[in-house]
């Protein structure tokens, strides 16, 4: 288990919890749930999940359904990031 009570073994459901419209902010957002020991998944957003588009297009940021509170709550706290809140 991490500081977070969180077991990393447990099978949970993942929730989206933003959404970037690049791949570049999906990754900042990623890094500040990761410095506050949230785990987070990047997916292209529908419609766009083609290899031809690299790193432009939408992002869904998802994270585990029990830590989707937190991690709302922690990018609404960053700076603009709250913003791109789902």
């Amino acid at each position: 288990m991490n500081s977070l009570g969180y077991d990393a073994c447990m099978v949970e459901r993942w929730v989206k919890v933003a959404a970037a419209p690049d791949e570049s902010l999906a990754l900042l957002m990623e890094g500040v749930l990761k410095d506050a020991g949230i785990p987070s998944l990047i997916q292209r957003a529908a419609g766009f999940d083609a290899p031809d588009f690299l790193s432009a297009g939408p992002r869904d940021i998802l994270v585990p359904a029990s830590l989707v509170e937190l991690a709302k709550q922690i990018l609404e706290d960053t700076t603009g990031l709250g913003s791109y809140a789902p």
